[in-house]
């Protein structure tokens, strides 16, 4: 009877916890793509095959706007994870998206994935993320690359996270 309890807690602490904050480097590419398709519950998804030279790749786009876009890259001929790339299009002149459109979104996405991956790192990238100049970090496990580029209707800011 005490098994019935433990398990039905047990596999919600599994499903709430983060498993790579726990893990060294990325898990499967496979695994990562279910992890995070069930974490942030992805309205329009799509997987582009593999080409020569590159692997699988997954792509979420979500917001209202549709100005995020959450990327999955696969190693060639492997079901390992290459990088991680979080993009937002943050649009500064309201052509219809609206100024700074899902920004709300974005925080809680790139606050997710930092927790997920490189969480000492979460002051910094935070920080950087919201800057406007490009800036390079590093981990143990991971090299974290962010690049700002401005544009005239939007800035493009991209946040990727690649195991060393």
């Amino acid at each position: 009877m005490r098994m019935r309890g433990f398990i039905p807690l047990f596999l919600s602490i599994l499903l709430i916890a983060p498993i790579n904050s726990f893990a060294q480097g990325f898990q499967l590419y496979s695994q990562e793509v279910s992890y995070l398709k069930m974490m942030l519950d992805c309205p329009k998804e799509k997987v582009l095959s593999p080409m020569k030279g590159f692997g699988e790749l997954y792509i979420c786009t979500f917001g209202k706007s549709n100005s995020i876009k959450l990327f999955i890259s696969e190693k060639p001929d492997s079901d390992r994870v290459l990088n991680i790339g979080l993009l937002w299009n943050d649009w500064k002149n309201n052509i219809g998206y609206e100024i700074h459109s899902d920004l709300k979104e974005v925080k809680d996405t790139l606050n997710f994935i930092v927790d997920m991956y490189v969480p000492a790192k979460r002051e910094e990238i935070n920080q950087a993320f919201w800057d406007s100049k490009s800036v390079d970090f590093s981990t143990s496990e991971f090299f974290i690359y962010y690049t700002h580029k401005a544009g005239l209707q939007k800035d493009e800011r991209l946040i990727v996270i690649e195991e060393k």
